[in-house]
């Protein structure tokens, strides 16, 4: 008999995981693979012992299979073992996945049933998805990038560990939007620095490999004094290392300082929380966003945009490219 439906979040599906109440059908999809991965790696390991799992866990990539695949592996009876597992990994690439629904009808109890989407695709519009929805549903949303600093922050204190909003911002920066990276580079630095719990910036230079003297964060913060000195330093650095620093994110990263700031522009009498509150960032950034306004009004702002947008296309090879080193240059010329 199918279930009362029950989309849940992170924490309640791996709470129910770690108390051992398996549901039937696990979906879990989204843009945002992090969250996801750890379930599926908590069933994959945990559901079964290691002498289970030879005969009772069977892993499926949806590019190799048939959907009725599935419900021929879902259907056996586990071998020596309270239940089974099947696991079907890349799931958005399964075809008539309508194939699947006489057995989300009727699933076997004995059997752990874990689809792995990578996005949402046409999932939801489906007919199977309202059958899913019957079982555990999880969706992961990517972190917005306003809210990296706190998710950081968090996973570092969880960990029982911190450092400063300055060593914060360069491990968002430097990382980019994803949590596996970050993670995976906040594990290089929790090893290597031994029985300290407090992170210096120096630790994240060192051990992430990056230069906070180099970086998009300082190129912003030197846009925001008007430091052309700085500006061109830093610019001049990224060029003579155009594959170490991928002009398309540090393009992407000014777009998006200069839109928030010129979204800010006519409010400027709002307090730093309110003003945080309207572009979606933490209010400790705001005296950059203040500091860029007295040296780009709007007009100029304007200007800078509608370079970041060629250089942008250039960089993607939509209009003609001479390279990335002649696009660094042309940054320089459109922010002075």
């Amino acid at each position: 008999m199918a279930k009362t439906a029950k989309k849940e979040n992170f924490e309640q599906v791996m709470q129910q995981l770690s108390r051992r109440n398996y549901d039937m059908v696990y979906t879990l999809c989204g843009d945002e693979p992090y969250y996801t991965d750890k379930i599926c790696e908590k069933i994959e390991n945990e559901v079964l012992t290691e002498a289970e799992q030879g005969f009772n866990q069977t892993i499926l990539y949806a590019k190799d299979i048939d959907t009725l695949d599935i419900v021929t592996n879902c259907k056996r009876y586990p071998m020596m073992s309270e239940r089974q597992v099947v696991i079907v990994k890349e799931a958005q690439y399964l075809k008539n996945l309508d194939k699947l629904n006489s057995y989300l009808e009727n699933p076997l109890s004995s059997t752990v049933l874990v689809l792995l989407f990578r996005g949402n695709g046409q999932l939801k519009r489906t007919n199977t998805f309202k059958l899913l929805s019957e079982y555990t549903v999880f969706e992961s949303e990517r972190v917005a990038d306003y809210k990296l600093v706190d998710w950081i922050e968090k996973y570092l204190k969880e960990k029982g560990y911190k450092t400063d909003i300055t060593g914060l911002q360069l491990i968002a920066e430097s990382c980019g939007n994803n949590l596996s990276t970050i993670e995976n580079e906040l594990a290089k630095i929790l090893i290597n620095i031994g029985d300290r719990k407090n992170i210096s910036v120096s630790d994240i230079e060192k051990f992430i490999g990056i230069s906070k003297e180099y970086s998009v964060f300082e190129l912003q913060n030197a846009i925001s004094k008007g430091d052309i000195r700085k500006m061109s330093k830093i610019i001049h650095y990224f060029a003579s290392d155009p594959k170490g620093n991928s002009i398309i994110m540090v393009v992407s990263s000014l777009s998006t300082f200069f839109a928030k700031a010129l979204m800010i522009g006519p409010h400027q009498q709002k307090t730093d929380a309110e003003l945080g509150g309207l572009i979606g960032i933490n209010p400790y950034f705001m005296k950059d966003y203040r500091s860029l306004l007295k040296h780009y009004p709007a007009q100029k702002i304007n200007h800078v945009l509608n370079t970041l947008n060629l250089l942008d296309l250039k960089s993607k090879g939509i209009l003609s490219n001479t390279g990335d080193e002649n696009l660094y240059k042309e940054l320089l010329i459109g922010l002075t």
